[in-house]
């Protein structure tokens, strides 16, 4: 696989969406514990540098460099810990999530801000962002200039 936007169809990307789903759509309103939001945080941080980047490769129909995946990762980590240590990007990420999904349901019902537990033990799960970044650049290889837009790369280059 070495597509634009291929990343999402990785097993563990897959397994992060599906756990983030259940978990939220699921398990938070069952129980709406402590380890229910752990789980999202875990899954959600995981996940979001290989959407970013997914979004960017389909955006511009060609794989993306390592400035990229770097890129991904550390505006992951910086925005998650922002979110979670200082209110106003806090107040500004449950309001902006509120509006989508409620732009997500036809704008029908009453429009509702999202909640966010700011707890700085949520940091934690930052080291997650090591698994992303191995599970981007072992599944992703960057297609030699002049290659074909869509062309498959072999990343082990043959003897001559």
């Amino acid at each position: 696989m070495n597509r634009p936007g291929d990343l999402l169809l990785r097993p563990l990307v897959l397994i992060s969406v599906a756990v983030v789903l259940i978990n939220d759509h699921v398990l938070k309103d069952a129980f709406g514990n402590v380890l229910t939001g752990k789980l999202s945080d875990i899954a959600g941080v995981f996940l979001f540098p290989i959407l970013l980047l997914s979004v960017l490769e389909v955006a511009r129909r060609t794989l993306v460099g390592t400035a990229a995946i770097a890129w991904s990762v550390a505006v992951t980590g910086i925005g998650f810990a922002a979110v979670k240590l200082i209110p106003v990007v806090g107040d500004a990420y449950e309001y902006t999530i509120g509006f989508l999904r409620w732009a997500a349901k036809g704008f029908s019902g009453d429009f509702a801000p999202i909640l966010v537990y700011r707890d700085p033990s949520d940091l934690w799960v930052l080291p997650i962002l090591i698994a992303s970044y191995f599970v981007i650049t072992r599944n992703r290889t960057r297609a030699p200039e002049g290659a074909l837009e869509y062309g498959t790369v072999n990343p082990v280059p043959r003897p001559a």
